[in-house]
This record gives structure tokens, sequence and C-alpha cells, in this order.
């Protein structure tokens, strides 16, 4: 059983899933430039933490959700334990946060994802996310790519 809710950043275990994204990160684009984000940093009003929790209350996964402007939210930081991929815990996470994105009436969701991340690309496709350009802060860069999904 998979349970999936809105949960407070500040959480050792959100740190270690946090850790986790570095990692994999650190190893899909070695020397290439990384901006690390901390539980802290994700503890703000314009942020909505995700966390999916197996029946044991182990935190599989997480995502946030970032408010950027007129009902446009950037999906940030989606990481499953690496433990748990290819069980699903990705497709559900994402599931939940687009419906829950629907229900507050945002108009699109729009995210950042490396270009050697090739199973987030899969799996953020098959649920209906497409290529864009850069957003916000964001400028085109040889490992990065852009997706959006309007809802």
């Amino acid at each position: 059983m998979l349970l999936i809710a809105v949960e407070p950043a500040d959480q050792p275990e959100i740190q270690r899933l946090l850790d986790l994204s570095d990692a994999v990160a650190a190893r899909l684009y070695p020397g290439a430039f990384r901006q690390s984000l901390t539980a802290a940093r994700l503890a703000l009003p314009s942020v909505t933490l995700f966390v999916a929790r197996d029946a044991f209350g182990q935190a599989l996964g997480c995502a946030a959700l970032m408010d950027l402007s007129d009902g446009v939210v950037e999906l940030k930081r989606m990481i499953v334990d690496p433990v748990h991929a290819g069980k699903g815990v990705g497709r559900s996470l994402l599931s939940a946060i687009l419906q829950a994105a629907r229900e507050r009436g945002l108009r699109s969701v729009v995210l950042e994802v490396g270009i050697r991340n090739v199973a987030a690309r899969r799996l953020y496709e098959s649920l209906g996310f497409r290529d864009r350009g850069p957003f916000g802060n964001y400028r085109q860069t040889p490992i990065a790519t852009f997706m959006q999904i309007d809802l």
C-alpha cells in the first residue's frame, strides 16, 4: 500500500531523499554545475511537498510544487529511493501531484530534467508532459531539457 500526502519538508527523511537526488545527479552529470536543495529550503509557503510512504511509514519518494506565477507551478526534485525504483512509486506520486494541481485550479506544471535522466523523461511524457523552452531563471544548457503539462 502506498500513501501520498502533503507533508512538512523539514524532516530527516526528506533530507535523505534530497541527498539521494543529489547523488543521482552527480552520477549522471559528473563535473556539471548542480544546485543542492535542502529540506529547509523547501519549507516555504510557496512550496507544497508531496511524500510517498509505504504501509510502515517509510518515505519512498517525494516531489515539490513551487508556485511560480499566474497558475503555473514548477515540479522540483522528484525522487524515488532507488531501492524502490520501478515499482510504480514515481508514477503514483506524479499522478497524485497532477490531481492536486488540477484541484487547486492551476493552469500548468513545468519542470527541468537532465538529458541523461531517461527514465524520468519517459515517465513525464507518459503522463502528458511535452517539451518546451526554459522558464523562469533557467537558461538553455547542453544537459537540461524543459517540459510542461497544461491542466
